[in-house]
Formats: C-alpha cells, structure tokens, sequence
C-alpha cells in the first residue's frame, strides 16, 4: 500500500492577522509607555514590551509565507506602528533576508512610512543593515540621512565615515542629528571645531543639538553658554551637576513668580533640600501646583496620594496633550509633566515641617533617602518613565557620554547599558561643574 504523502500544515491566517494587529497595538502602547508618569521600568517589560515581543516572534516565526502575504504589504499602511513592527518582523526574519525591499520601500516608498520604518531600524540589533545603510547615506535625501544617522546613533555606531561626506548645512535637522552622532566618533579636536561653531548656530534645532553634545563631551563653551539657556538639556546640567551658583540661580528662577516648568522639573532632580522649599510655595498655584509637587516629592519622598494629592483622571480628549506627546516620542528628554490633580498645599507644608531636620542642606536626596551610586542605579529600575531620561541624563553626563542609557530602546538593552553604573566610586557623584570636565569616558571602578 502505497504511503500517502504528509499533509502539509493548515496556515491559519486569521490568528497570523490578529498577531499583526496586537503588535500594532501594543507597539503604540509600548512607545507611549516609555514616558509614562506612573509606570516602572518593570512594569513596561513584563507588560506591553513583553507581549508586543511575543507577537513579533510569532510573526518571524511564520516565515517567508507570512513575510509575503503579511508584512511586506504592511509596509505601505498609513500607521507607523504597523510599519514599525512589520519592518521589524521582516529584518528579523531567519528564513531569509527581506532587507531589499525594506530599505527599497525606506528610500522610494510614501514619506507617511518613513517614521516607522526609521524607528524599527533604531531597534535593530543589525550592525551589517546599519554599515549598508550609512555607505548609501550620501544619496539619500536630507530628512532621510538625519534618520538614518539617529537610528545608528541610538545604537552607538560610530559614523565618522559617513558624517565626513554629508552637507550637514543643508537642513537644520540634518545638522543636528550629526552633531548628536559625534558622541561616538573619535578625535576630540574634529569634534571641538564642529561643536564651537554650532552652539552660536542662528537655528534653535542645531544650538540646542551642540549643547547637548558639548556638555557630554565636557566642552567648556557649552557649560558656559548652558548658564545662559533655557534649554530642558542645560537646566537639568545644570541642576544635577553644576556649581552651588548655578542651583543658587535655578532656585532664584522659582522665585521670581511664574517660572518655567521646565525650571520646576530640573530642580527636582537636584536633590537639595534648598530646592524642596524653594517649591513649596508653588505648590498653592493652579497651574504649576501638581508639577511643583512631582519635583518636590523626587526630592523628599512625599507621597504622590491623598491627603496630599488628590488625582484627577487625564483628559483623553485634549488634543493638545496628544499632540505634544506625539512630539516628545522624538525627543531625547521628554517634557516636564506632573500627574493630574489637585494639590493640598497645607498638608504638604505641615509633612515638611515634621521632616525637615531630616534633611542635611548641602547633600542630595532621591526620595528622601541620600543620593548613592546604589540608589540612582535602582531609581533608574523603580522610578517612573517619565523620570528614566532625566536620570540616565546626569549618569551620561558624568560618564563624558561613556555611559549612555537609550530611554527608548528595548527594556533588556536599557538594563544592559545601565549595568556599569554599579561600578562607579562614591565621588563619581560628587564632582560638579569644572570638575567634570576633561574625564571624558571616565567609567572606572
């Protein structure tokens, strides 16, 4: 009797759909996760990140069949979500190699795409994709190349050779990007000319971008010029590692009436009990009473609940909010915002009152507890998302840019660049200001 032939498994292309769709989901959640103003780094791992993981790796699983039917029509959707995680899924195949079409499709395809296609790239865990990418950078468009070269940023490439052939003048966000990428080229005195020319450059997008390189890398010019600015960057150098003058002068700022949120927020990671008081009288305003009291708890360790404050449900319908954090998912530090509600100014008041002595002026605080390396390591597992890359901002700083913790990668990867934190000595948190500067890529146990 003749042996029939095995059958071939049924594709069941309804459950392969509904993986597309939940990794669609679940990347907006995820991405919109990453600033949340409550949620742990944990929280995110084991929650979203965790599940949009397990649906991308069904949709590698699938194969070439999936790949065609799925994902590589996926790549003109209008939801850079989709986009994103089709993008992913294919450049993460292990049945065979679709970079082609997808870098085709980055290249010719509508420019709606470009966003996700960009941001599976900065994901990618693919140096030979990247060192393609970066030898075609010249005959990419302007907007293009200032993508390319951020997604190899976020995963520290050095782009030197690149770089050397670009017209960086040719747009602002271009311009800016490049100079972001020079944390990772070597030669300092390359790297210096750059830098001095573009911090007094006429378009906001490519100063702010120098200054924050220029004080990564320990350029004087920059810390000189970050006393004078109000970019969120500057503030919070300011705030976490500058002279006593410069917290003295952010204090000052409170106190003249209506200050800038982003004052209040960078004086909250300052730790000083100085910087607590000087908030204590914003918190009695409309306005400013719910951030005053986020940077006023970072420092003290005042519960964020009733009787102290009392939450109001966030607006799902202000498009404002939408709008500004769409705008922040792009940005390195994400812009100051406090949870919503109402403030109880009188009972904060009266919980200082009883724990003030508690507090040495002069030293620093996270939470109440004294600021260690130990403690700014877990803070950046335990504290809320919103609060990682403001955190992670004074540990690249202090590391000459050495010690860069991506707040938008993957949660393993952020966890892995952390890692060396731990093995700072005690004075890696002391030295401000001058004394910063000069130990670029100082990680030393």
């Amino acid at each position: 009797m003749t042996p029939l032939p095995p059958r071939r498994p049924t594709v069941r292309w309804e459950l392969l759909e509904r993986h597309l769709e939940e990794a669609e989901f679940l990347w907006t959640q995820w991405e919109h996760g990453l600033w949340s103003p409550e949620r742990p780094l944990s929280s995110l791992a084991e929650g979203d990140e965790g599940r949009l993981r397990a649906h991308l790796d069904a949709l590698v699983l699938g194969g070439s069949a999936v790949a065609s039917r799925l994902l590589l029509p996926a790549l003109a959707s209008e939801e850079p979500s989709r986009v994103a995680a089709a993008a992913w899924a294919l450049l993460s195949a292990e049945d065979a190699d679709w970079h082609e079409p997808v870098l085709h499709h980055l290249e010719q395809g509508p420019e709606a795409t470009r966003p996700g296609l960009l941001r599976a790239l900065e994901l990618l865990d693919r140096p030979d994709l990247h060192a393609l990418l970066l030898k075609k950078l010249p005959t990419l468009p302007p907007a293009l190349q200032a993508g390319v070269l951020r997604a190899a940023r976020v995963q520290h490439l050095d782009t030197s050779a690149a770089l050397d052939k670009l017209d960086w003048e040719s747009d602002p966000v271009l311009h800016a990007e490049a100079l972001r990428a020079l944390l990772f080229v070597p030669g300092m005195q390359a790297r210096e000319a750059r830098l001095s020319r573009a911090l007094s450059h006429a378009h906001p997008t490519v100063s702010t971008a120098a200054l924050e390189t220029g004080l990564l890398l320990g350029s004087r010019e920059a810390w000189e010029r970050a006393r004078g600015s109000a970019a969120r960057d500057a503030l919070l150098a300011l705030a976490v590692a500058g002279e006593s003058k410069d917290l003295a002068d952010l204090v000052a700022r409170l106190k003249r009436g209506s200050p800038a949120a982003e004052v209040i927020w960078a004086v909250g990671f300052s730790g000083r009990r100085l910087a607590a008081e000087a908030l204590l009288p914003l918190l009695r305003e409309e306005a400013q009473g719910p951030l005053a009291a986020a940077s006023f708890a970072a420092i003290t360790g005042l519960p964020m609940a009733p009787p102290f404050l009392v939450e109001a449900p966030a607006d799902e319908d202000d498009e404002d909010s939408e709008e500004e954090e769409a705008e922040d998912l792009q940005a390195w530090l994400p812009a100051p915002r406090g949870l919503p509600g109402e403030v109880d100014a009188q009972a904060v008041e009266t919980w200082w009152t009883q724990r003030r002595d508690g507090f040495t002026e002069g030293a620093r605080y996270l939470r109440g507890t004294p600021l260690t390396v130990e403690v700014l390591a877990r803070a950046l597992e335990t504290e809320p998302m919103l609060r990682r890359p403001s955190l992670a901002w004074e540990v690249a700083l202090r590391s000459g840019g050495a010690l860069l913790v991506e707040s938008r990668q993957w949660t393993q990867v952020q966890r892995a660049q952390a890692r060396p934190l731990r093995n700072q000595r005690p004075e890696w948190l002391t030295r401000a200001g001058a004394r910063l500067l000069g130990r670029q890529g100082d990680t030393s146990t």
